[in-house]
């Protein structure tokens, strides 16, 4: 029989103790496109992306999250991760109880460096690409260490 006082540490190192490599599993990325920096943290519970602003030097040392809604702006944005692709669908309304008049696409692609935006209007009961860009970004990925041959 295992006393209950045994028992809950035996638990938390089970529980705790399995995933040792999990701190090491967790990845940091930064990545430069255009006016912007954005921060990729990968850890075992998700994705957490932020951005910053790099030409703006009173801003330029403040994270900010990278998809975010805002209330105020009547704008609702939701961000989705998937592998190497980071969406942000911001859409944009006059009323908030009404359907949206414009939205915005972002997806920052990490295996080809580089973030692509689409903005679309509802026109006709449809969306209607109004513009394209693609930015090419400056990956700070730090080296990885080689193996010397003697």
């Amino acid at each position: 029989m295992v006393r209950a006082g045994l028992l809950i540490p035996l638990i938390m190192t089970t529980t705790a103790g399995i995933y040792p490599a999990s701190a090491a599993d967790s990845a940091r990325r930064d990545i430069s496109c255009g006016n912007y920096r954005y921060i990729i943290e990968k850890s075992l519970f998700g994705v957490n992306v932020n951005i910053m602003n790099i030409n703006d030097n009173i801003i330029a040392s403040t994270e900010r999250p990278y998809c975010q809604s805002n209330p105020d702006a009547q704008m609702v944005a939701e961000l989705s991760v998937d592998g190497d692709d980071i969406w942000c669908v911001e859409k944009f309304f006059i009323v908030m109880d009404r359907k949206p008049i414009a939205k915005t696409s972002r997806l920052l692609n990490l295996t080809l460096d580089r973030v692509f935006e689409y903005d679309y209007l509802w026109q006709a009961s449809d969306w209607v690409k109004a513009d394209t860009r693609t930015i090419t970004c400056a990956s700070h990925k730090e080296p990885k260490m080689q193996k010397i041959p003697d």
